[in-house]
């Protein structure tokens, strides 16, 4: 009796979901992580590698779903969704979301101007600053760079952070430094740095009960792995 016990428990244990189950994941266009093109509604980037990877190893079937920012932020809280990515990990989320423990990748961010117009330096206490919304300017940058955080314009995307500084309505903008490589390359007089003073994690989060995280984490530090050796080729 004890035998059949011990593997009721075992086989009633999430070690991680059906393969019957769809695995709902959500992200927004982060590129180049993750991009996302809306004519073909379709995935590209690092990150979907990841996913396809974890997809395939652990034979789950997870179908990626694209949102805007702000509705990521609001649907964390609800039960919509099975999982998010990329994602900083802080204590709020925490209450609603399973982390895995090894990050996809390690952000940093980045100080964008127009440099005909502006130059970067210490001292930007007078500047406005376009950013994303919902997303905090770290305390370090905030005190190395003297912004204040009444001059800073929230945007809904990405995007439009860039749109703001293109029409001139903002003198710099901060985000994730790739991405905003990304979004400047039709700029053809654009200046820009890596601001090292705050480097962010970002991980795959799932809700609680869903997968077995650990499982998961095996899976980001295969890939990783793999993507070094083929590198190393």
């Amino acid at each position: 009796m004890r035998v059949i016990f011990f593997f009721i428990i075992l086989y009633s244990t999430p070690l991680f979901a059906s393969q019957n189950k769809i695995i709902r994941c959500v992200t927004t266009h982060y590129p180049p992580f993750t991009i996302y093109d809306t004519n073909t509604e379709k995935f590209t980037g690092l990150d979907i590698e990841y996913l396809r990877f974890i997809e395939h190893n652990l034979e789950l079937n997870i179908e990626l779903v694209h949102l805007p920012w702000a509705r990521v932020q609001k649907e964390m809280k609800k039960d919509n969704f099975d999982c998010y990515f990329s994602l900083g990990n802080n204590p709020e989320r925490a209450k609603y979301l399973d982390f895995t423990t090894v990050p996809l990748h390690i952000t940093k961010f980045g100080l964008f101007t127009i440099n005909d117009q502006n130059v970067i330096n210490n001292n930007l206490s007078q500047a406005a600053i376009s950013m994303l919304r919902g997303v905090d300017l770290p305390v370090e940058i905030a005190k190395k760079y003297a912004i204040d955080s009444n001059n800073i314009m929230r945007s809904l995307s990405s995007e439009d952070t860039f749109k703001l500084l293109k029409k001139g309505r903002v003198q710099y903008a901060i985000t994730n430094y790739q991405a905003g490589l990304w979004y400047t390359q039709p700029f053809k007089n654009i200046t820009s740095i890596e601001l090292n003073e705050f480097q962010l994690p970002v991980y795959i989060a799932f809700k609680f009960g869903v997968i077995d995280t650990h499982k998961v984490d095996q899976q980001i530090k295969a890939f990783q792995a793999k993507r070094l050796n083929k590198n190393d080729d």
